[in-house]
C-alpha cells in the first residue's frame, strides 16, 4: 500500500495529541508568547499501511496560512514532502497565495527542507526561543548539532 494523504477528523485527535507530545512535549506550541494547542488546528495525516507515518498542523489566517507543526516518523521517506505538497494545494484552492514556518536557529535540516522547496527566508527573532523558555522550561537549551537554542527563524513561500 502506499503512502497516503488526508485531512485531519475529530477521530484522529488522540493520535494527533500523542504525536505531538513525543514530538513536541506537547501539543502546546508556543508562537510569539501565545500557547497554541496544535491538536487542534487543521491539517494533514500521511499514513503509510494504516499507520500514522507524519502529520502538519495549520494556522489558517485570512491572507496567509502558518506551518505550525510538520512531522515525518519516517526521515527522509518523502513523507514531509507529501505533507508539504497538500499544504500547498490546499492553500492554491482556498485562494491562500502565502505560507509561512518558523524554526529554531538549530534546525538546520528544516532550513535545507523549506528553502529546496521554494521557501525563503525572511525573518530572524533573535531571543524568542530564551523568551518561550521562560514559558515553557522543557524547552531544551540545545538542539540539533549540538547547536545552542536561541533565535527563531520564518521562511516564507509564495504559492
Amino acid at each position: 500500500m502506499a503512502m497516503s494523504i488526508r485531512s485531519i477528523t475529530d477521530d484522529d485527535r488522540a493520535a494527533v495529541v500523542d504525536l505531538l507530545t513525543r514530538r513536541w512535549t506537547s501539543p502546546e506550541i508556543l508562537i510569539e508568547g501565545e500557547a497554541i494547542d496544535a491538536s487542534r488546528l487543521p491539517g494533514f495525516l500521511a499514513e503509510d499501511d494504516g499507520e500514522l507515518a507524519g502529520l502538519v498542523t495549520l494556522i489558517k489566517r485570512e491572507t496567509e496560512w502558518e506551518i505550525l507543526t510538520l512531522d515525518s516518523l519516517n526521515r527522509w521517506s518523502g513523507t514531509g514532502s507529501l505533507l508539504l505538497n497538500a499544504v500547498v494545494g490546499a492553500a492554491v484552492e482556498s485562494g491562500i497565495r502565502r505560507l509561512l514556518v518558523r524554526t529554531s536557529n538549530d534546525n538546520l535540516d528544516a532550513f535545507r527542507f523549506y528553502q529546496r522547496r521554494g521557501f525563503r527566508l525572511a525573518k530572524l527573532v533573535p531571543g524568542a526561543i530564551d523568551e518561550e523558555r521562560k514559558v515553557k522550561p522543557e524547552i531544551p537549551l540545545t538542539g540539533e548539532y549540538g547547536i545552542p537554542i536561541h533565535d527563531e527563524v520564518m521562511f516564507v513561500r509564495e504559492v
